[in-house]
């Protein structure tokens, strides 16, 4: 591979990495207004924020497989590329990293907050339909002893 071809390559490694690192930004902001829905309680927005969260996933797939080859073979790649190209594809390579890691870790926020918010409302489910057999029984209970009451008082 020539100096000229190296850096052409170099290029399209650093473009398809900037991409990438673009993408995991626009990502991450999603997750963080995802993260403020959960919180705040707005399922059809969320809905809107997971569709454009998946629109991004399909698009980072997409890259990810076009970097499949060059990741497999990153030590040989890496060496060849001129110095500058190389830091600049390590620096973009570790942002996505971090970028990833936070979005990870909030998505498991996120879904144990969900998973909290659905418990509770399981609980009060189950507490207003034991309520409510406890009303009814007690209504039937009394409305019996009304009636005996009443017929007591009659005779």
């Amino acid at each position: 591979m020539t100096a000229a071809n190296t850096t052409d390559y170099g290029n399209d490694v650093i473009r398809l990495l900037t991409q990438q690192h673009m993408l995991y930004k626009q990502l991450n902001e999603l997750a963080q207004k995802q993260t403020d829905l959960v919180a705040g309680g707005d399922p059809e927005m969320l809905l809107r924020i997971l569709a454009g969260r998946q629109k991004l996933i399909d698009r980072i797939t997409q890259i990810d497989r076009e970097l499949e080859p060059i990741r497999s073979d990153w030590s040989r790649i890496s060496a060849s590329l001129p110095a500058a190209q190389r830091q600049e594809a390590a620096d973009l390579v570790e942002e996505v990293q971090s970028l990833l890691g936070a979005i990870l870790e909030r998505d498991a926020r996120d879904t144990q907050s969900l998973s909290n918010q659905k418990q509770q409302v399981e609980t009060k489910i189950q507490s207003a339909s034991v309520g409510k057999r406890m009303h009814h029984a007690y209504g039937q209970s009394n409305t019996a002893g009304q009636s005996r009451l009443f017929d007591s008082h009659m005779q």
